[in-house]
């Protein structure tokens, strides 16, 4: 699950866009699941961009829970909750 965390954190750093979104966009366009073959990415929900402002910052990767949904509730959770300090 650290692999994971990490593989989702670098996904949506790299793309600017929580990972669940990426795995909408890539079942409404299927020539975009290239994206699934960079090193590196993991395009299962559970990362999510750390934003300043309009400005992405970092991201968060979340691995472990029962699903995909769980993963992401708990990045977005962390990332809501640390709000004040991304202002």
């Amino acid at each position: 699950t650290l692999d994971s965390a990490t593989r989702k954190a670098y996904t949506s750093a790299s793309t600017r866009t929580p990972t669940a979104v990426m795995v909408e966009n890539i079942a409404k366009n299927p020539s975009a699941a290239e994206l699934t073959t960079l090193e590196g990415f993991l395009v299962l929900a559970g990362g999510g961009p750390v934003k300043s402002g309009d400005e992405t910052i970092g991201a968060i990767g979340v691995g472990g829970a029962p699903s995909g949904a769980l993963d992401e509730a708990c990045a977005i959770a962390a990332i809501d909750a640390n709000a004040e300090l991304l202002k």
